[in-house]
């Protein structure tokens, strides 16, 4: 019942908050937007597939293409600030008010406000998300296009990626909510990790390769070898080996950035913006995403793995807090 009751009161906090008011409005605005223009275009590809006068083996169009690059653009930046807005001053606020002695001195457990102020967060992202898949739904279905059954377990998967997304950023804030002494240190902290692994991590990746592998292979590409001229009147088309040297060549280039793409994997996995880009991009046969590889299990590793080390180490931390 503590359980419960710390979660129902979190929850209320939560959606009246008038900063969770004011992000998610702009996430929401900002996304509509974005999936309005995205569903003009996947509605026209999927009408030209539909006609079949699409050419070449070119796959169906999928729902997932309404939430690409841009479409997630909203959810990416403003749904991480959410997240942090909603879980910075989680515990901080309870110490600076002195609410932190006087819910122990009732009958309830520390992990049972812990889980409890996660529970409700929870719940709230879950409205969140659920909102933003009824924006979608609702500008695919005034555009008159009726998802099917396949549509929507697509649609279903984006919501539960976009929600441990959303969690991830909840985590980290409740993480610096535990370590901080105040609310405005909380806040600093939840941020620096946000930029730290949204824009610096990716960044890093490309300067720690650049180090480790160096530059390419200073070697200059071979001459192609020079093809036979075609005999009077020989119309057929003459078929020209590529040289020992220029598969050398290509052996070399492919071999440089192979090495550099396994390096700069390992900082994006340790990104939840390029995971949840990547794992949202899976969802389409038709990526969006640039270099994406087909194999997102590392993608997939660290997106679960990052939201569960800060929320793990925030109720450690809060088990053992002392409380003056």
């Amino acid at each position: 019942m503590g359980l419960l009751i710390v979660a129902r009161k979190e929850f209320a906090d939560q959606i009246t908050s008038k900063r969770f008011i004011a992000v998610l409005a702009i996430m929401l605005i900002f996304s509509a937007i974005s999936f309005y223009q995205g569903a003009d275009e996947f509605i026209r590809q999927y009408r030209m597939f539909e006609s079949g006068s699409v050419s070449g083996n070119i796959p169906k169009p999928s729902i997932i293409q309404i939430f690409g690059f841009f479409g997630s653009a909203g959810i990416l930046t403003f749904g991480g600030i959410l997240g942090l807005l909603m879980g910075f001053d989680l515990i901080t606020r309870e110490k600076e008010t002195g609410s932190l002695k006087t819910l122990l001195s009732h009958p309830v457990f520390r992990d049972q406000i812990i889980n409890g102020k996660a529970l409700g967060a929870f719940a709230a992202l879950c409205l969140v998300v659920a909102l933003t898949l009824v924006i979608a739904l609702g500008i695919l279905t005034m555009k008159g296009f009726a998802p099917s059954s396949d549509d929507l377990i697509a649609i279903l998967k984006f919501g539960l990626i976009t929600l441990a997304y959303l969690f991830t950023f909840f985590s980290i804030a409740l993480f610096a909510s535990t370590i901080a002494k105040n609310s405005s240190t909380s806040l600093l902290v939840a941020f620096g990790i946000f930029l730290v692994l949204t824009i610096a991590m990716p960044m890093l990746g490309g300067l720690v390769a650049q180090a480790i592998v160096g530059s390419p292979p200073n070697i200059a590409p071979p001459p192609p070898p020079p093809s036979p001229q075609p005999q009077a009147n020989e119309h057929k088309p003459i078929e020209i080996e590529k040289s020992p040297e220029w598969e050398e060549y290509q052996r070399k280039m492919n071999e440089y950035w192979d090495k550099r793409r396994a390096i700069q994997e390992f900082f994006y996995v340790l990104s939840p913006s390029t995971n949840y880009m990547t794992l949202v991009s899976s969802l389409s046969e038709r990526t969006f995403m640039p270099f994406q590889t087909k194999d997102i299990t590392k993608n997939l590793v660290g997106f679960v793995i990052l939201p569960v080390v800060f929320f793990a180490i925030s109720y450690i931390k809060f088990l053992r807090m002392e409380i003056t």
